[in-house]
């Protein structure tokens, strides 16, 4: 039985990594063309270059030319981005878009300003006097007002909602007109502040269409477009109406388009340029806030031996000195940057975290809080939530595999699940949460589905994502992390490694770690993919008796125990060989941490179950099931072969444990009679290779109730199928080498 896979809405899944890569591709190019400006126009205009052509002159032409690109572009992509949190009630955006913006505009304002100070020459807006400081931090921002301007316009966004889009458009723009053509007084940066709202709202009221634009991106259409820039320009330049009404506006509008198709271009190429600047997007902020102080140092330090130079020195640097300190500016920002966190002064980034909020992740060593409710009905209000944010899997059977089995295994498809995993669900609850809640960022820590899917889902709510994976993370999840937006922080190989990194990322952040498994919000949505199970085999007159769920952590256990509450279904973990830790818990009636043994199964070596989904199983799972490598890969090449499903060796567990369960115990009396914890034998926790012990099936499997003399059909989660080619090649080679040896026999 196949069931119809139900796709996620356009623009929700399908597209959101590529969508996700151009953004911050357009970003990074833009904090890139601001440094390259305040490069030419504060330091190296300033510098004799006594140049016998005119290459200072060029490098000024060139930056002007960029004006009406570099901040229209950024204010745009920062309105897609805050597109979804101005529907949010006040009090859950306020504090990340206005508030935290605002912060950090006092804070690095007072640093600018004390730290300029120590450059009295370098030529920039600072404040020389309390009254200064006072009108730089109300009503004439100075060279940050960026931060100011987000803030502002967040509010402007957030107040006019129900004001029809093209009315609030036509007065931005208008207003923006007569700024750009000088009919306002505009001191400092207010111009700016005054001419750029109309390309945030922009970003927030157009985004679909944005997004669209930017999802159909050509070569073709970035010829046209380029076109169009270098002609709007040369005719504003020729005929000298860069300050006529409304030409400066519609040059930029020109300029926005240009920007979001060379980068939606420029990120399906995916070379090193194009990662670089993905990278360098997703760090504007640091760069935004450090760079001019070190600009200004810079200046000071190198402008006296820079003029002092003659010969072939003078003539190389006279061409490339912008390209050379630009780059140099932005590696000293984001060194500054690290040593910043390093140092513990991550609030100077980001609003302090206020505690305590509903829905922020528990402790990984502090027990479960009574307080948490966790039953069916949470997994229920879950999947509601869920519906439409990620997809509905389908269900898959194999006849070939029932006969094997001796059983009807209908199997979860969860490797196609956006982010390749289950985690998907868990992860956009959790994040969904905690963006309501009004945090900016996000911190995770995992051996790589949980890291993909959070990355995923931070990116969905526009939150900032950090996450933390051991040194031999599978490099396709590794990549999938990448590509999904996240910041990729390494951290040794085990999981008080990466806990210890996750924990000082967060904190230096002020972001809250959400954990792999030991949090309700995930526990309840990685419970949504058995519940989904549970009812589709119902509607299809096939109802469960069992189901088998693959043990890393134990959230997807736990949350297939709740979905099956209530329910005669008996849930079974399966773990590999030696990383039993969820067996020896329920063995020893407390979680008890393993030394995780090597297995290809790489999501499934945490080193504890967590305490809640202990809590959550040990009073509701059956049993526990081992498989080892072989009888993983056996699974594996099932799956690949008789239903064409390419699972990650930690999801082909769930159907390897379905079969060794049917082989140990048998197919005719596997219906239990009474104790719900005998499955777990404690000799098997001394035994690593035992799972359900076969010689005790007669003692504790007595007979069955009338009618239900064995299992009918088992469930099984695939969880997952991010898998790397390699390990896939190994897989599918081992097996063509056994088919060929019984065919060898055979002849």
């Amino acid at each position: 039985m196949t069931t119809r896979t139900e796709q996620p809405p356009v623009g929700a899944t399908s597209t959101a990594a590529g969508r996700e890569t151009w953004a911050d591709v357009a970003k990074g190019a833009c904090i890139v063309l601001v440094v390259l400006w305040h490069v030419v126009v504060k330091d190296y205009l300033r510098i004799d270059w006594r140049a016998g052509v005119p290459v200072p002159g060029a490098w000024g032409f060139l930056g002007e030319q960029l004006l009406p690109l570099r901040m229209p572009l950024f204010f745009t992509i920062s309105g897609i981005f805050a597109a979804n949190a101005v529907n949010r009630p006040w009090r859950a955006a306020a504090r990340s878009r206005v508030a935290g913006n605002l912060y950090l505009y006092a804070a690095w304002l007072l640093i600018h300003t004390a730290l300029l100070a120590l450059v009295p020459g370098f030529p920039t807006d600072r404040a020389t006097s309390p009254g200064d400081l006072l009108a730089q931090l109300t009503v004439t921002p100075s060279n940050l007002w960026y931060l100011y301007a987000l803030a502002l316009y967040f509010v402007v966004a957030r107040a006019s909602r129900r004001v029809r889009p093209a009315v609030l458009l036509a007065l931005a723009g208008a207003l923006s007109a007569v700024a750009a053509a000088g009919l306002l007084d505009t001191p400092g940066n207010r111009g700016g502040v005054y001419q750029n709202l109309v390309f945030f709202l922009a970003g927030v009221h157009l985004r679909p269409h944005l997004t669209g634009w930017a999802a159909t991106a050509t070569r073709r259409r970035l010829v046209g477009v380029s076109a169009a820039y270098v002609a709007a320009l040369a005719a504003m330049g020729l005929a000298g109406a860069e300050r006529w009404f409304g030409v400066w506006p519609a040059v930029s509008v020109v300029a926005v388009a240009f920007g979001l198709t060379a980068a939606a271009v420029a990120a399906r190429r995916r070379g090193a340029s194009t990662t670089a600047l993905a990278a360098l997007g997703r760090r504007t902020l640091p760069v935004y806030v450090i760079h001019m102080p070190v600009l200004a140092l810079l200046h000071r330090l190198l402008a006296g031996p820079v003029t002092d130079l003659h010969g072939p020195v003078r003539a190389v640097l006279v061409a490339g000195y912008p390209v050379l300190l630009t780059v140099l500016v932005l590696a000293l920002s984001l060194a500054v940057h690290r040593g910043l966190l390093a140092a513990g002064a991550g609030w100077l980034f980001t609003l302090p975290s206020r505690h305590n909020l509903e829905g922020e992740t528990m402790s990984r060593t502090d027990p479960p809080t009574p307080a948490v409710r966790l039953d069916r009905a949470r997994v229920q209000e879950a999947a509601r939530w869920l519906s439409g944010r990620v997809v509905r899997t389908p269900l898959l059977n194999s006849p070939a595999i029932d006969r094997l089995a001796g059983v009807r295994i209908l199997l979860k498809a969860e490797n196609l699940q956006a982010g390749g995993s289950y985690k998907m669900r868990g992860a956009m609850l959790a994040v969904g949460r905690l963006a309501a809640a009004g945090h900016g960022g996000v911190v995770a820590q995992s051996t790589g589905n949980h890291a993909v899917a959070v990355a995923l889902a931070a990116r969905r709510h526009g939150l900032a994502a950090t996450v933390v994976l051991p040194v031999d993370a599978a490099p396709t999840k590794v990549a999938r992390a990448r590509t999904a937006g996240a910041e990729v922080v390494f951290a040794g190989t085990s999981l008080e490694e990466r806990l210890a990194a996750a924990r000082r990322i967060a904190g230096a952040h002020g972001h809250p770690l959400l954990d792999a498994y030991d949090h309700p919000d995930v526990i309840a949505g990685q419970g949504t993919a058995s519940l989904e199970l549970i009812e589709e085999a119902e509607r299809a007159g096939t109802p469960l008796d069992a189901l088998v769920v693959p043990v890393g952590g134990g959230g997807g256990v736990a949350g297939a125990c709740l979905a099956a509450a209530g329910t005669p279904i008996e849930v079974y973990g399966v773990e590999p060989v030696g990383c039993d830790s969820l067996a020896r818990s329920l063995a020893a009636g407390r979680p008890t941490p393993v030394a995780p043994a090597p297995t290809i199964a790489d999501g499934l070596r945490p080193a504890c179950v967590g305490e809640l989904p202990f809590a959550v199983a040990r009073d509701a799972v059956r049993g526990v099931v081992r498989v080892d490598d072989d009888q993983i890969a056996e699974a594996f090449q099932l799956l690949l072969m008789e239903l064409k499903v390419l699972a990650e060796p930690s999801g082909a567990a769930g159907l390897a444990g379905a079969l060794r369960l049917a082989a140990d115990l048998g197919a005719a009396d596997l219906r239990p009679a009474v104790d719900p914890r005998a499955a777990v034998d404690p000799r098997a926790a001394v035994d690593p290779r035992a799972a359900v012990d076969p010689r005790a099936a007669a003692g504790r499997f007595g007979a069955a109730p009338p009618g239900r003399e064995r299992y009918c059909t088992v469930g099984v989660v695939l969880t997952g199928g991010n898998v790397d080619k390699e390990l896939v090649a190994r897989l599918a080679a081992r097996q063509f080498a056994d088919l060929a040896a019984r065919e060898g026999v055979a002849a």
